[in-house]
């Protein structure tokens, strides 16, 4: 359930580095508790984001957001070291077999061994440096788990009351499938609609469901007049001319609440969790000592 919310702390595993002097590189930039944090692993972990702003952003706007991510992500560096200081006194650990399947799937990405390898190699790593990060994460995974398990509870009555409140949310409208035809003339437009009147076939022409509501209101009452197998009349709009025909209708459907109850448990988990992990990290920041250089 915690996937989602999860996600933001999941890193991205192959990069380059910043063309920076070694004294730069090994910088300290902040210090947590008895850790610290390198300007190398902020722009280990900065870079996905500054390949992508690259292609975006120019000169100040480009500086302006890679501003924010390198604050954005230095707390969430700041935040991953006090998790695995919490996993850590809790005896969380990543086992071989957790480490060895994350390998393996970073393995797949590759269409060979050799790829992989030489891939590492490119970006200043080996297999032993990908094991520690890999066991660093699934130690903050496990870890996160292990808390929100024990603090986030989502009762029935909770189920049940967010979806009386929220039953909009869980009710299909009333839908018609149509088959519109249009026409940038207007000769054309009654030229077939004669067509269709005399018995020829409604051919072609693009099929949807549509809402009542999501057309403008000279079509929707039209359509949502007509039976299953009829076609309109000449429809003026301000794209052309269409002809509609209905060929299928579903009536407005609320889904039951056995049929949404896990969905709705998902979505008060994950609100709860989000709200329970923040208030965990202030807790760990007020009692932690932590420097920002």
């Amino acid at each position: 359930m915690v996937k989602g919310f999860l996600h933001f702390l999941l890193f991205v595993f192959f990069f380059s580095t910043f063309f920076v002097s070694a004294e730069e590189i090994n910088k300290i930039i902040a210090v947590v508790n008895n850790e610290v944090i390198t300007q190398q692993e902020l722009d280990y972990n900065l870079l996905p984001l500054y390949e992508q702003y690259k292609a975006v952003y120019q000169n100040k706007d480009l500086d302006k957001k890679l501003k924010r991510a390198k604050k954005n992500i230095l707390e969430q560096m700041i935040e991953n070291k006090l998790i695995l200081e919490e996993a850590e006194k809790r005896g969380i650990k990543a086992s071989e077999e957790e480490i060895e399947k994350e390998i393996a799937k970073a393995r797949k990405r590759f269409s060979s061994s050799e790829e992989f390898t030489k891939t590492l190699r490119q970006e200043n790593l080996n297999i032993q440096k990908l094991r520690e990060r890999y066991k660093e994460q699934i130690m903050i995974r496990k870890t996160i788990q292990d808390y929100l398990v024990r603090k986030v509870d989502v009762t029935p009555e909770e189920i049940a009351s967010y979806y009386e409140e929220h039953i909009d949310d869980f009710t299909q409208p009333e839908r018609v499938k149509i088959r519109m035809l249009s026409f940038a003339s207007k000769d054309k437009a009654i030229e077939t609609l004669n067509k269709l009147r005399a018995g020829d076939e409604f051919r072609d022409g693009e099929v949807k469901f549509v809402a009542r509501g999501e057309m403008i209101p000279q079509i929707d009452s039209v359509i949502f007049s007509l039976k299953i197998g009829e076609f309109s009349g000449l429809i003026k709009t301000e794209l052309g001319y269409c002809i509609f025909k209905v060929e299928g209708k579903q009536q407005k459907e609320i889904s039951s609440f056995p049929k949404v109850r896990d969905k709705i448990e998902n979505i008060l988990w994950q609100k709860k969790s989000a709200e329970e992990f923040n208030k965990w990290m202030e807790e760990l920041k007020e009692d932690a000592y932590i420097e920002i250089r």
